[in-house]
């Protein structure tokens, strides 16, 4: 085996990283470096290898042709850098090593700190790097080992294990139904009013379910966010009808009555949480422990509220 790269594999990973960010700067704040260590591997690494990966000027970066090429490259090295670690991981009766979790902003930060509390108490072998997010990430292209997320999988190359049903309702203030005057009583209706979306995967139809039946309604939002706490308060001042979990969020304003249902025999379909990470890690101890304490929390969360 040959063992006298003619490169620094680091900073062909660090490349990589640069390729997805599009942006020096934004890879360096990604992999936790210095700047100015990025751009010492990239000189380094192209004079190493003796070609142009990188078009840099004040306003843009681009790739080169061979850059492109040398990209697909790095991004199979990576993978097969999590095969090994995962490999080696699996081999150990106790979890340990580092995991890298990235989870949305809406499953909540009560939730995420728990989550990770007991996870680092029950394995203390263990390092965790929890990252609130707030839009979509790749694990692979972003560099973490898990990621939770909604949806179906857009890569065949990832496993996807679901973790909870964050089952929903809709809601106003008490003050706010108060001063509709006319009830709503048809989910057409909610194309009248003011909407507050919980808009995390972004502009959607919203689908309601009555028994066997469903209806797909397009509420132009008033306000969004990617934040339930944000959207509980919107809703608290009366700004909307909103889209609320019936886990734990509003429990006290239900039973004090500032929070009320609206349409209660229409349901929101829920939303499906799932821990998504690539095929390379499915036998490490470290996910898989991760994904019972996940379990458990939410089971605990569900009973608590």
């Amino acid at each position: 085996m040959e063992q006298n790269l003619p490169f620094d594999l680091d900073a062909l990973l660090v490349f990589g990283k640069v390729v997805e960010a599009r942006s020096v700067s934004k890879a360096a704040a990604l992999l936790g470096m210095p700047k100015s260590t990025v751009s010492r591997k990239l000189n380094r690494l192209e004079a190493d290898l003796g070609i142009k990966l990188l078009r840099k000027n004040t306003h843009q970066l681009t790739v080169t042709d061979l850059g492109e090429k040398v990209y697909a490259h790095a991004v199979k090295i990576l993978s097969e850098a999590n095969g090994v670690r995962a490999l080696v991981e699996s081999s150990r009766q106790e979890p340990r090593g580092e995991l890298r979790v990235a989870i949305p902003i809406f499953v909540g930060i009560d939730y995420a700190s728990r989550v990770g509390a007991t996870f680092l108490r029950r394995y203390p072998q263990s390092q965790l790097d929890i990252r609130l997010v707030d839009s979509a990430v790749d694990p692979v292209r972003d560099g973490f080992d898990v990621v939770f997320g909604t949806g179906p999988l857009q890569d065949s190359s990832l496993i996807a294990r679901k973790v909870f049903d964050l089952e929903l309702f809709l809601c106003a203030s008490a003050d706010f139904v108060r001063d509709l005057g006319d009830p709503i009583t048809d989910p057409a209706q909610l194309d009248e009013v003011p909407f507050v979306d919980f808009g995390f995967t972004g502009a959607r139809k919203l689908t309601l379910v009555k028994n066997k039946r469903r209806c797909e309604v397009a509420p132009r939002p008033r306000a969004r966010t990617n934040n339930f706490q944000v959207c509980k308060q919107y809703i608290l001042h009366g700004l909307g009808v909103g889209v609320m979990p019936t886990q734990i969020i509003c429990t006290a304003e239900l039973r004090a009555g500032t929070i009320v249902p609206v349409l209660p025999q229409w349901r929101p379909l829920p939303l499906d949480v799932h821990m998504i990470y690539p095929f390379e890690l499915s036998f490490s101890t470290l996910i898989s422990a991760f994904y019972e304490v996940a379990c458990e929390i939410i089971s605990e969360n569900i009973a608590r509220a």
